[in-house]
């Protein structure tokens, strides 16, 4: 098992209502009505964390099925927010919008798309973008999180990058066991459901057997 079975199994997925509705609902209220709003001056940030939060109900979604799949680390609205201790040890923590963030000496030094355990233990983090041609300028962060993944962890961590468009040519940066997704239209999602159907509610997280705490993963 590795980064590309999970890429595989996002490239085959299709997106369903239901996933639509919950990635739309882990954004706070006013950045909800900016993604219906393209005037607003929030409306990329929005559809942005809207595509991030889709890949992510949909990996939830097809990892009840899918063996390549042990864990997905719980983000967003699912995430167990406590308020940083100075005197914690260094490692995974969440931010009060529920975003995967690793502290080392009391400071961020990254965050985290994505964290997904394979069945076989691989370690997989992922990259989440809108526009592909943003994907040549990963390389440096890409090998810091590596880096800081086997400092906590140990092992090959494996990187996944997951677009909403396809790219022209695979970055170089790509290692062999690393892997690229591409969920075409996924950023526009949202637009196939009214505003009624999100804005103002609330939406208890969907069951799934392979959402862990971040600091369980």
């Amino acid at each position: 098992m590795s980064a590309a079975d999970v890429a595989r199994l996002l490239s085959a997925s299709a997106v369903l209502p239901g996933e639509i509705r919950r990635a739309a609902v882990h954004l706070p209220k006013p950045l909800r009505k900016s993604l219906y709003d393209v005037s607003s001056p929030e409306h990329r940030t929005a559809e942005g964390i809207f595509f991030e939060a889709l890949i992510y109900e949909m990996l939830l979604a097809e990892g009840e099925t899918a063996d390549c799949i042990a864990s997905v680390a719980a983000k967003f609205s699912d995430a167990l927010y406590l308020p940083y201790d100075k005197y914690s040890p260094d490692g995974l923590w969440y931010s009060k919008d529920g975003e995967i963030r690793f502290k080392v000496g009391g400071r961020v030094k990254a965050e985290m798309d994505l964290l997904i355990t394979t069945a076989d233990g691989i370690r997989v983090f992922a990259e989440i973008i809108v526009n592909p041609a943003k994907a040549a300028g990963l390389a440096g962060e890409v090998a810091k999180k590596k880096e800081l993944l086997r400092r906590f962890y140990g092992g090959s961590p494996q990187f996944l990058l997951i677009t909403a468009d396809s790219l022209s040519s695979c970055p170089e940066y790509l290692e062999e066991t690393d892997a690229y997704a591409a969920v075409p239209g996924g950023n526009l999602a949202y637009l196939s459901i009214s505003p009624g159907e999100v804005l103002g509610k609330k939406l208890s997280p969907a069951f799934s057997s392979k959402r862990v705490d971040g600091k369980k993963w």
